[in-house]
């Protein structure tokens, strides 16, 4: 099986490492790391969560697979005409490939494209500049 979409949207860059912060209990009193309910985090991960609703499988995923998933920033003000007639640039700045990929994944894993993202196996992402601002995301059944 096979799913492939795209979302043309501007890619969230609030990541939830990016909001966590040191947090107080009113009842107990004591510390712990976490997020404020009006992080922009937590929204970025709203709206990804509805972007890719429409997107969800019947069933999850099972087995190995493969994941294919580009990221498309709208261009920068202030870049050059010279890169921007290339059409795309790649996208060497925050918020880093892991920390996208970690709240890409576990919005896919609450939506139930498949039961874990430890399932994937084989993975393909990259972020640049574009025109065209979009999410793209191919996801395969590795057959062995």
């Amino acid at each position: 099986m096979i799913i492939e979409f795209t979302i043309n949207c501007i890619p969230p860059k609030h990541t939830a490492q990016g909001s966590s912060t040191i947090l107080k209990n009113f009842k107990t009193g004591k510390f712990f790391i976490g997020k404020k309910s009006n992080s922009k985090a937590i929204q970025a991960k709203t709206d990804l969560m509805a972007m890719l609703l429409p997107h969800q499988p019947q069933t999850p995923l099972q087995g190995a697979l493969k994941c294919e998933i580009e990221y498309v920033y709208p261009w920068r003000n202030s870049e050059p005409k010279k890169n921007r007639a290339t059409g795309y640039r790649w996208c060497d700045t925050r918020p880093d490939a892991d920390n996208i990929l970690k709240q890409f994944f576990d919005c896919l894993t609450l939506l139930r494209f498949w039961e874990d993202d430890s399932q994937v196996s084989d993975l393909h992402f990259s972020k640049r500049w574009g025109n065209e601002p979009r999410i793209t995301t191919i996801i395969s059944e590795i057959y062995q």
